[in-house]
This record gives structure tokens, C-alpha cells and sequence, in this order.
């Protein structure tokens, strides 16, 4: 016997330095419960703590690791967590502690308990606005989820906590097995079409999302009487549902029936239920709370209006956008300032110089691009600026899909009139006019969506009918290469025409196209640099560049390198890849000013942190050759590299050479460890890196394929096609 308790203890003791070794891989914080003082019992496994160090008070829940929650199942979860926390309404976990075999996971401190416990203590103190804004934050943060393809599945009035009058809600234990999910009172926030087919979606946290909508407007847990009875409460709940309580408003109560419809598929998705949440406000948040038992549905109006400024309407008025409800509240200063900025680059830059200027504008401002994202999407602020981070990874992988989505929201945004805001009026439609644009190129090119060139072709034709200039070069581009109408030159040249001459400076360097190549129009260089020069007078960047490329190899003006060099310069400044090279090439070559090997590599090395895959190239060339900084091997192998990814030949030829030649002309063994670590980490993956599609091959095709360059300059052209 005594043999066997030392053998159990030493097997506790490898299992215990398993799981602590595992979760160090996975670096999940460990803390030693040491590290806590003034421990107390809360609840039946939750304890309140605080950081000895800190003095912050935390949570601290114990997790018992059976064959139901595995180890696996612990360390997913608090995986998980960290993910997702970076929400402000998602509970925090701060990692992992032991107190002596029992493992615990650190939470977040709440101070007012569950959403249940909140209502039955204040509810009698709760106005509308109240009751409205805790609605809004539990559909916010469940849209943050649905936007992460995360399915909640347990959402309900206790797995929602409340903190200072801030809704903080539970994931840790959402991936548990069913037979937990059906522990009532759950069952009685749950899907009855999952309840017959145990088959978790996004429908069925739609539908728990309607029950605590409306257990917020009535203060009760909902089927209370029921519960507190012998009725079959699984039965029941699959064909009732609670009464209106008196005095809600007639759009909370829409949103909440419409949440708990018997058919999942008539049900609307998170982002239709937030913009209707976002919609409502109220006049008069004092009104007279009713009794808080379930009613019958007969009661006077509620009193509610919605902002709208159409005259002589019927009362039944359109709302207007969401973001615009309570605009000067709600919107950050700095988003509002990026979205205005983003409507400019949108009329006058191509999308290779859009995105290098949005990303220079957030880190010029010091702000955290995911930070941004997420706010936009808590209040569900300027749709189209969404989509578009998503689209090109601004703050988040890129996820086509999710930028479809947000587009087509912006694109269905409700038309409305702001008599007394002239610039919440330019917001709106410049979000509207952007994101149906954009819903467009996603249908063109196939990205989140399923192709349909006609239905990109349908889309921008009727919105160039009703006056947008975007629209109308993205008419005459679906002309120019045949997409979803016939192919036809002259009458693209024509729409490009139109457009430039009404100031479209995207336009104006399409016509310089057309006319360099005789495409639709006689060729005639020098109306070509004439436009050309138009539109870069007037801050298109691209054009900036090609009047240098005019400049440099004499097309449709005299040659002139010193010119040529001005306005190369005046486009690299701005952060514009090629013409950086172009600039790194002046100076190695002189060509219009002093050889200078230093400025040389420090254009190329611009031009390479822009992702400009030549330059990428040249710049490991420097590193190696120790042209114009010092020989670095490390670095000349890792921007080698990052040119290789980009599908650079030539990187890949010199990186083979380099890692040979270094291998026969030094010793292995007078290399320290880490050096060589790190160049075998570096050759190993040189060789089995796939190849990824060049940066800009795809981006927005409203350009013609005709890029003027530098002659004497041989290198990659890698911004042929971009689209207005």
C-alpha cells in the first residue's frame, strides 16, 4: 500500500510537469498561487483574489481536468482567449495558476455579477437608455465573434457579467460538451431547432440574443413562472414565447421577435440586429417602468422617435445610417479624421499608394490599427473603412470574405437626408458610394464571393448613372478589357474622357494611357504627357512618377533628366515604391545628379520596406556587397529572402550563390552557433518557401495595362494593374 502511494505521487508529479511544460509552449502566463493573497470564495468554483505585486483584484476559477476537460481542452480555451479578449466586453484572462493539484484559470474581476443578478438588483433604477445601451454592447461584442466565424452557443443572462455598468462577457467554456449546454435554466435561452438537432450555428446565439433582449426589457429571467412549476419547460419552450412588456419601444421589441423566430433562416444576422439596435433612440428614457411580470400585448404607444429629416413623411419614417445616430458622440475623432482621409485617397490615388498612405497615417498618429478596427466595429462606424482594412490586412489577416460583408452593408446603407449636416451628409455617402463600389470589385475579381463580371458591370453602371465619377472610369475599364460587357476600346477611351475632363484624376491618367497606346484613340504621345501631367499636378502620385518616366525616356516632351529627377523625387517622397528605386538607380548610375552610393541604398531600402520586391533584391545586393552600408550577411539573406517570396528570380539565384560561396570559403566551425543557426534556419527556408503572388498584381484594376518607365531602368513593373 504505502508502495503504491509513492508510485500515484510520482506519477502525479510527471503528469503535473506534462501540463505545466505544455502550457509554457503554448506561452500561456503561469503564475504561482503564492503570487495571491486574500483568496475568498465567490461563488461554487470562483474565488476572488488579489495580485500581490499589483494589488489588482482578479477571478480566479477552478477548472477540474477530467475526462470531459481535458488538457488539451484547458490550453485551447485559454488560447482562445487571448485572441478574442483584445474585445473591452470580453472577459479577461490573464493565464493560468495551481493550488497544490488543482489548476485555475485568472479572470477579470466584475464587481456587479451576472446580467441576471444586474437586472434583479437595479432594475427598478434603469431608464431606457440604460436597458438600450447594455443591449447594444452584448450585440456588439456578439458580432465581434460572428466576425471571427466563432459561434458562442451557450448565450445567456449568466454567462454575462457586469462590471461598473459595462457588460463583460464569458467565453472560457464555450467549446464544453453538449450534455453541459442542456443544465437548465440554459435550455431556456436556447434554439429550439438546436435542441432537436444538437447542432450549434450562428442562428441559435441569434435567437439566445433575442430571449436577453428581452429579459433586459422586462427584468425577469425569461419563463419564470413556467420554470418555478412542473410544466415540461423543453416542450414548452419550443413553441412559446414571452409577452411584450409594456412600455417598449416598438423597434426593440421588432428586433427581439424577430431574434427568436421558430425558422433560423428568417431570422436576420448580428450585423442586421446591431444597426437596428443602433437606430433606436429615445425622447423620453424616464418613462414609468411597468410591472415586471409578463403581459399581455395591449398598451399604449410607446414613446419613441427615430432621427430623420423627411418632411411630411407617414410615421412610419426611414431611419437613417447607424453611424450617424449619435455621430458626435459615439465617433472617435481620429477614425472620423481616417475615414475622411480615406474618401480623398479614394478620388484622387491608385490602391498600391491608398494603402501605403493609410498605413503611414496610423503610425504618423501613433495609434494601433487593430485597436482602430475593433472600435470601428463596436459602434459599427464607416462600413466601407472595414472592409477595406479587412480586404488588405490592415489591422487583421486579410479575410475576403468578411471585407464582402462589410461592403455590402455600406453598399445597403438606408438613403436619408441630414438638412442640418452637411458633413455627416459627405460621410454617409462617401461610406455608400465606396462600399458599393468596392462590392463591385469583390463580384469582378471573385474575392469573398462567388465571380459575376455582369453583376460588377450592372452595379457600377447604375451607380455612375446617378453621378459618381469613380463609378463611371470603373464603367469605362469593364469596356476597356471586356468584363461583363463586349470589349470595346473606343468606347472605353470615351467614358475616360468624360470623367477626366469632369476632374477625375484617375481618369486623366487612363487617357494618358489610351493615348501612349493608341488604344481606342489615335496614338498621340503628347496628349498623353499632357494629361499625364494634368493629373499630377492636380496630387495623383502614379502621375507624378510617369511625368518623370515622360521626363527620362522622352515621350511626348524633349528629354530631360534633371526634370525627370524632380519628379521622381517628389513621388518617392510621398512614399511611392518605383519612384524610390528610380531614385536609388540616379543615384548608383548618376544620372542627373553625383554618384552616391549611401543614398543610393537608402532609396532602395524605402523602396524594399514598401514591399517592392526589385528593390528587395537590390537591397540584400547591397547588404552582400557592402554597397553603400556595411556587409551584413544576416540581412542581405533575409531581404533576399523576402524578394524570393515575391516571386524575384533573381533573389533566388543570388541567395543560392551566397549561401554556396559561404559554406566553401569559411569554416563551419569558426561560425558561432546562432550565426549558423540562423543562416541554416534562413537557407532551409529559402528552399521550401512557396511563392506568393506579387503585391499589387491584383489590387484594384481600374488602370490600363500600360506602365510608362525609365528605359534605361530594367526592372519588374509590378503596378500595371490597379483599380480606381
Amino acid at each position: 500500500m504505502p508502495q503504491e502511494k509513492t508510485d500515484e505521487k510520482e506519477w502525479n508529479t510527471w503528469d503535473n510537469l506534462i501540463i505545466e511544460d505544455k502550457i509554457q509552449k503554448e506561452n500561456i502566463p503561469f503564475y504561482q498561487y503564492s503570487e495571491f493573497e486574500n483568496v475568498k470564495l465567490i461563488s461554487g468554483n470562483v474565488y476572488k483574489a488579489t495580485f500581490k505585486i499589483s494589488q489588482k483584484t482578479i477571478a480566479l476559477k477552478w477548472v477540474p481536468l477530467n475526462d470531459k476537460f481535458t488538457l488539451e481542452n484547458l490550453i485551447n480555451e485559454a488560447k482562445g482567449h487571448r485572441k478574442l479578449e483584445i474585445h473591452i466586453n470580453i472577459l479577461k484572462s490573464y493565464g493560468i495558476t495551481k493550488n497544490a493539484n488543482d489548476y485555475m484559470i485568472i479572470l477579470e474581476y466584475v464587481n456587479e455579477g451576472s446580467l441576471q443578478q444586474y437586472l434583479r438588483t437595479n432594475f427598478q433604477k434603469l431608464d431606457w437608455n440604460v436597458k438600450l445601451n447594455l443591449s447594444k454592447q452584448i450585440a456588439n461584442v456578439l458580432m465581434y465573434l460572428h466576425s471571427n466565424e466563432i459561434t458562442h452557443g451557450k448565450l445567456n443572462s449568466e454567462n454575462i457579467l457586469v462590471h461598473n455598468g459595462s457588460v463583460k462577457l464569458k467565453i472560457f467554456g464555450i467549446v464544453n460538451c453538449l450534455s453541459e449546454s442542456l443544465k437548465f435554466p440554459a435550455i431556456k435561452y436556447m434554439d429550439p431547432q438546436y435542441l432537436r438537432i444538437f447542432y450549434k450555428n450562428k442562428s441559435s446565439d441569434i435567437f439566445s440574443l433575442g430571449i436577453i433582449l428581452w429579459e433586459i426589457s422586462s427584468g425577469n429571467p425569461p419563463f419564470k413562472m413556467e420554470y418555478s412549476s412542473n410544466v415540461n419547460l423543453l416542450n414548452f419552450v419550443k413553441e412559446k414565447r414571452e409577452m411584450v412588456i409594456p412600455g417598449t419601444p416598438s423597434k426593440y421589441e421588432e428586433t427581439y421577435t424577430d431574434c427568436w423566430k421558430h425558422n433560423g433562416t428568417s431570422r436576420p444576422d448580428i450585423f442586421k440586429v446591431v444597426k437596428n439596435l443602433s437606430e433606436i433612440i429615445i425622447s423620453n428614457p424616464s418613462f414609468e417602468n411597468t410591472t415586471l411580470q409578463s403581459q399581455p400585448y395591449n398598451f399604449t404607444d410607446e414613446v419613441i422617435s427615430v432621427k430623420s429629416n423627411i418632411q411630411n413623411e407617414e410615421p412610419k419614417i426611414k431611419p437613417g445610417p447607424p453611424f450617424f445616430v449619435d455621430v458626435s458622440a459615439n465617433i472617435n475623432v481620429f477614425i472620423k479624421n481616417l475615414f475622411e482621409f480615406f474618401i480623398n485617397l479614394r478620388c484622387k490615388q491608385f490602391q498600391e499608394m491608398r494603402l501605403i498612405m493609410i498605413k503611414n497615417y496610423i503610425r504618423e498618429h501613433k495609434k494601433n490599427p487593430v485597436k482602430i478596427l475593433h472600435e470601428m466595429i463596436r459602434h459599427h462606424l464607416f462600413t466601407c473603412l472595414i472592409g477595406y482594412f479587412y480586404e488588405y490586412g490592415v489591422g487583421t489577416p486579410n479575410d475576403k470574405q468578411m471585407a464582402f460583408k462589410f461592403y455590402n452593408l455600406a453598399a445597403n446603407e438606408i438613403e436619408t437626408s441630414f438638412s442640418n449636416s452637411s458633413s455627416l451628409r459627405k460621410l454617409h455617402e462617401g461610406n455608400k458610394e465606396i462600399g458599393t463600389i468596392s462590392l463591385a470589385y469583390m463580384y469582378l475579381e471573385g474575392l469573398g464571393v462567388e465571380k459575376n463580371t455582369k453583376k460588377a458591370f450592372q452595379i457600377f453602371y447604375k451607380l455612375a448613372a446617378k453621378g459618381s465619377l469613380t463609378a463611371l472610369g470603373s464603367v469605362a475599364y469593364c469596356y476597356d478589357e471586356g468584363f461583363g460587357v463586349e470589349k470595346n476600346e473606343e468606347k472605353a477611351f470615351e467614358i475616360y474622357l468624360k470623367s477626366a475632363e469632369k476632374g477625375s484624376l484617375v481618369a486623366q491618367t487612363n487617357v494618358r494611357s489610351c493615348y501612349e497606346c493608341g488604344a481606342g484613340v489615335a496614338k498621340d504621345e503628347a496628349k498623353g504627357f499632357q494629361w499625364i501631367t494634368k493629373s499630377a499636378l492636380s496630387g495623383n502620385i502614379d502621375a507624378m512618377y510617369n511625368v518623370g518616366c515622360y521626363y527620362c525616356n522622352g515621350i511626348g516632351v524633349g528629354e530631360d533628366k534633371k526634370e525627370a529627377f524632380k519628379w521622381f523625387l517628389k513621388a518617392a517622397e510621398k512614399g511611392f515604391s518605383m519612384a524610390q528605386q528610380s531614385l536609388g538607380f540616379c543615384y548608383k548610375y548618376g544620372r542627373a545628379v553625383d554618384i552616391d552610393q549611401k543614398k543610393a541604398f537608402e532609396w532602395f531600402k524605402k523602396a524594399a520596406e514598401n514591399d517592392y520586391s526589385d528593390s528587395q533584391y537590390r537591397l540584400g545586393s547591397c547588404f552582400y556587397d557592402g554597397y553603400g552600408t556595411q556587409v551584413d550577411i544576416i540581412k542581405a539573406v533575409y531581404w533576399l529572402n523576402k524578394a524570393k517570396e515575391n516571386d524575384n528570380t533573381d533573389a533566388e539565384e543570388l541567395l543560392g550563390e551566397i549561401i554556396y560561396l559561404r559554406i566553401q570559403i569559411y569554416d563551419t566551425r569558426s561560425l558561432t552557433s546562432s550565426t549558423l543557426g540562423t543562416m541554416t534556419k534562413l537557407t532551409r527556408s529559402s528552399t521550401t518557401t512557396k511563392a506568393r503572388s506579387k503585391k499589387g498584381n491584383n489590387n484594384n484594376k481600374q488602370r490600363k495595362n500600360h506602365q510608362s518607365q525609365p528605359q534605361e531602368i530594367n526592372y519588374q513593373q509590378q503596378q500595371e494593374n490597379n483599380r480606381q
